[in-house]
């Protein structure tokens, strides 16, 4: 069986700071034919380093899609990307920034059958599973019902420890994204998404820092 395929670059839609395609560009990646055989879709999240001659240097995932397959072609595709680095009182700095790359076969416009694997992981205590669960949520929501669903989902995985979610309440807390704005509750999330090794949150806290 064969099926029309779409693999979509996001915006840095989780971003704190804004990212700008170079004159390079950046190649949306292919679909893996492994993964377009066994129907796999999913959202794969990573952070990457631009460097300062906006080549892209390290990649982490930040949150993966539950098939290796995706993930890799992701990482793969940008890694070939030129980027308009960030500046800093007029010089070029390195920056990490977050990207999602959302894989879905047509026909399946709600990513049901993803939502249905990263539930089954969810439910068993993947942190990972559930966090995934909700940024699929987020990415298909059509209603309030939905968006609050990706929200709750976001808060428990960040509540169970999965490092990114802790970065993402945090940066919701701070621009009061969905709930009050409350500075207190960003910097205990910020701290703790950065004591688990969150690149994104590291970076948030030193460049707080250097700003006060």
């Amino acid at each position: 069986m064969t099926y029309p395929i779409r693999s979509l670059l996001l915006a840095a839609v989780l971003a704190c700071a804004p990212f700008h395609a170079g004159a390079a560009g950046c190649a949306k990646p292919a679909y893996p034919r492994e993964s377009l055989r066994n129907a796999e879709e999913g959202i794969t999240l990573l952070g990457f380093l631009i460097r300062t001659d906006g080549s892209v240097g390290d990649t982490v995932v930040l949150n993966a899609s539950g098939h290796p397959a995706l993930d890799t072609a992701a990482r793969d595709a940008l890694s070939k990307c030129v980027f308009k680095p960030a500046r800093r009182n007029g010089e070029p700095v390195e920056q990490w920034v977050p990207v999602a790359y959302k894989w879905w076969i047509d026909g399946d416009q709600g990513m049901n059958r993803a939502k249905r694997d990263a539930l089954t992981l969810a439910e068993a205590g993947d942190a990972g599973a559930l966090y995934h669960l909700s940024l699929l949520y987020a990415a298909t929501a059509q209603t309030d019902a939905d968006r609050e669903a990706a929200l709750a989902g976001l808060r428990s995985a960040a509540e169970q420890g999965q490092a990114h979610a802790m970065f993402e309440l945090a940066r919701r807390y701070e621009k009061g994204e969905g709930m009050p704005p409350d500075a207190g509750e960003a910097l205990r999330w910020y701290r703790q998404s950065a004591d688990k090794g969150d690149v994104l949150a590291i970076q948030h806290l030193k460049n707080s820092a250097r700003a006060h």
